[in-house]
């Protein structure tokens, strides 16, 4: 007997989980940020506040946005352990959809899903991941989604799948992807409108967690310990000097706080232009996507001068990869509407 079940698509990455969805025909999609600790909180004095208390086998777990024991999430691991279990049922709570059998479109960096020997895929990694999802969880007090099937797609390419039968290129135009998250850095060589992917190309070792960490350790020594979320809100909203004053204790080290900031932020632009540059030397076009997106576009711009403004920081890219996974697995049919009519809502 099969089970009907509701389709998410989930970005599962180590630092957000990004989810879309199709309702009433429209495309929606949220960003959940992963902050969890060991133990268990007591309820939320206000009623509006909703404490999310977690069970993975004996083992206790609580999200909580700020604390500074927070477990680290920026390594690969993270893709086949409890934070990313813990990670993916919790923004599926974050949702408009109530509690139901659900079918999940998740992903795996590119140097997890494909092998690197010969660039086939690595069964044994995606059947870990879909077993990881699969294991039993349970929150405390409320319900949680039926994981009833999971499908496992790479990082990066899938990211630029409208945007690039959109562009108007030819059945040559070659096209670098470039997918910057919180841990690792993928790329991918496109040709056409999405025709073939010719070269794909990972590194475990280049991420935005590179910065996370400098701020960190920055916000450490002004007596201002903070979680892995925090110090990541601190890189987006550097400029923000009411909200920097706020994060940090010791107002004396704010300079030297957002110098730390962007030096790391320099550092991983140069590292991800030189990776680029040694894997797609000439490509036609460049597409920017992922959470750090934003930090590594200028190095990209000016490392591919020549290439104006066919260099492209993808709109909303730190979500395109779950968006275009929606997009590519929902029954489009069932919907009596073309994909180009949906209308993208960003849910608060």
């Amino acid at each position: 007997m099969t089970v009907s079940a509701f389709t998410f698509a989930v970005d599962d990455g180590s630092t957000n989980v990004k989810v879309s969805w199709i309702e009433n025909s429209q495309l929606k999609t949220i960003i959940s940020p992963n902050s969890f600790r060991k133990d268990w909180k007591s309820a939320a004095l206000r009623r509006d506040k909703k404490v999310y208390n977690y069970t993975i086998g004996t083992t206790k777990y609580t999200y909580d946005a700020t604390s500074d024991k927070a477990l680290e999430t920026t390594h690969v691991d993270y893709q086949y352990d409890d934070l990313n279990l813990l990670g993916v049922h919790h923004a599926l709570l974050q949702t408009s959809i109530e509690p139901c059998p659900v079918r999940l479109v998740v992903t795996l960096p590119i140097t997890e899903f494909y092998n690197a020997e010969d660039c086939q895929r690595n069964e044994e990694n995606i059947e870990k991941k879909r077993q990881n999802l699969m294991r039993e969880i349970n929150l405390n007090k409320g319900d949680l989604f039926e994981v009833v099937d999971v499908v496992v797609m790479p990082e990066s390419v899938p990211a630029v799948l409208s945007t690039l039968m959109n562009s108007s290129c030819n059945e040559y135009t070659r096209s670098l992807v470039v997918d910057c998250g919180g841990t690792t850095l993928d790329m991918g060589v496109v040709v056409g409108e999405f025709d073939d992917v010719s070269a794909v190309y990972g590194n475990k070792e280049i991420g935005v967690s590179m910065v996370t960490d400098a701020a960190r350790k920055a916000l450490a020594a002004a007596d201002s310990d903070a979680s892995y979320l925090v110090a990541n809100e601190l890189i987006k909203r550097r400029y923000d000097m009411e909200f920097v004053r706020e994060v940090v204790n010791d107002e004396s080290q704010i300079e030297t706080i957002l110098t730390k900031i962007e030096n790391k932020i320099h550092e991983l632009g140069s590292a991800v232009a030189y990776e680029a540059k040694k894997f797609a030397k000439n490509p036609n076009r460049v597409y920017i996507v992922g959470g750090g997106a934003s930090l590594i576009a200028p190095a990209l711009k000016e490392a591919y001068a020549t290439l104006g403004d066919r260099v492209v920081l993808v709109s909303d890219a730190q979500s395109a990869l779950a968006r275009e996974l929606c997009m590519y697995h929902s029954d489009l049919d069932e919907l009596e509407v073309a994909p180009e009519s949906l209308i993208e809502v960003e849910d608060e």
